[in-house]
């Protein structure tokens, strides 16, 4: 086998000027500012953020600043998930930006603020609670792993809505919060009913890490490979940022199953499939990816990329849906400055429009209000609604790697 694998990081620190680089040639009227949470120092990741009640903001929130809507941009800069991150706030910008050059939000000028929440719960809820209280922000977007998502929400104590941007294990992420990224079940039902029946997959073996969305994923997992009347052959859990693959991969080996599939998180995932491939398993067995992109594909490599497949709504080789013209604004307004669009840059996208179509609904800018209206679940199907655009968003695409690029081959609706 192949020993600890190097994996360099893809991933690329934030920092302000880099904001005001890549603004630059949008020549839109919109303002940015990158703040770092005042004690997002990194702390053990196993603490959990202390529960915070909402008594504890009586009196505390100030005024909202006159004719603008502040939406905060809470990603991880760094760390597994910092891949991730710059396209996210392209994708962001590109949309305030719009909406000023049209006038606003019910008036109101955009402007979206960037703050870090770092790799831990307490980390992410002083971040949160920092775009609550002392950014006074009126809408929160952010991508986290799931076992961050419940800390920025405490932060923010239901004073604004949080837009929950990635593919996520699924269900209700709770009062004042809409998800816009695909679920577990959306993906793995019709696409190992599809690689059942087209790739003649009978066996699967799951790989993931161990924090809350893998572990769900593996039971949607095992639920479709029932539904199909596959075998369900072995697992596997792995640490956070573990880069010693021996074991698991001869226990994939000995287990010879036709389909892997793969709940790892960002830059992991990009590990994983690496060594995955150098061990020679990649000629013989599928992967399946979940929460896999063409960023994270272009980590992989070239020649690691045989039998690789993946399933998200947005893939750039094949846009569909009104998508061409979102892509050539991106690329107009970044000029190669910035990864290309991908799914997790469509979804920060389409989430400022979400923000804005809320403020709409209710007929003013008001962050309280918003969250409000979210105290039910809103179904992704109905965010695009709301947001005027198909249902057809909503749909799953499963895409196979072919070198650096992935080609859909199957597409299955909400």
């Amino acid at each position: 086998m192949t020993g600890p694998v190097r994996c360099f990081s893809i991933s690329r620190k934030v920092n302000k000027r880099h904001i005001n680089q890549i603004t630059g040639p949008a020549r839109f009227r919109v303002k940015f500012s990158i703040r770092r949470a005042k004690g997002d120092q990194r702390m053990g990741k196993r603490g959990a953020a202390p529960a915070t009640p909402r008594a504890t903001f009586a009196g505390v929130r100030g005024l909202r600043h006159s004719c603008r809507m502040k939406i905060g941009l809470i990603l991880s800069h760094d760390g597994l998930a910092g891949l991730w991150t710059l396209g996210c706030q392209g994708g962001a910008i590109l949309a305030a930006a719009e909406l000023n050059a049209a006038g606003g939000v019910l008036g109101e000028e955009v402007e979206i603020v960037h703050i870090d929440s770092g790799e831990t719960a307490q980390s992410a809820f002083r971040a949160a609670q920092r775009l609550a209280i002392e950014e006074n922000v009126d809408a929160v977007i952010g991508l986290q792993s799931s076992n961050l998502r419940p800390a920025v929400r405490r932060g923010l104590a239901g004073l604004a809505p949080y837009i929950y941007t990635p593919h996520y294990e699924g269900g209700f992420c709770g009062p004042g919060t809409a998800t816009l990224g695909i679920t577990d079940a959306e993906v793995l039902i019709p696409s190992l009913d599809w690689m059942f029946t087209h790739r003649r997959a009978r066996r699967f073996f799951f790989v993931g890490n161990r924090y809350i969305w893998p572990r769900v994923a593996h039971g949607t997992t095992e639920t479709a490979i029932r539904m199909i009347g596959g075998e369900f052959v072995g697992d596997a859990f792995l640490s956070l940022g573990q880069r010693d693959y021996d074991e698991t991969l001869l226990k994939i080996a000995r287990a010879r199953p036709d389909v892997v599939v793969v709940a790892m998180l960002g830059e992991d995932s990009v590990c994983f499939n690496r060594a995955f491939a150098d061990a020679g398993l990649s000629r013989r067995i599928i992967r399946l990816n979940l929460a896999f992109e063409e960023t994270q594909l272009l980590g992989v490599s070239d020649g690691c990329s045989e039998n690789l497949f993946a399933a998200q709504p947005y893939f750039d080789s094949s846009r569909g849906h009104n998508r061409d013209d979102l892509a050539a604004r991106y690329e107009s307004c970044f000029s190669g400055e910035l990864p290309s669009m991908t799914t997790n840059t469509v979804n920060c996208y389409d989430a400022i429009y979400l923000v804005a179509a809320l403020a709409d609904r209710i007929g003013r800018v008001d962050g309280h209000l918003m969250a409000r209206f979210l105290r039910d679940r809103l179904p992704r199907a109905a965010a695009y609604r709301l947001i005027g655009r198909s249902d057809a968003d909503a749909g799953v695409r499963l895409a196979e790697a072919e070198g650096v690029e992935f080609q859909v081959r199957e597409t299955f609706m909400a």
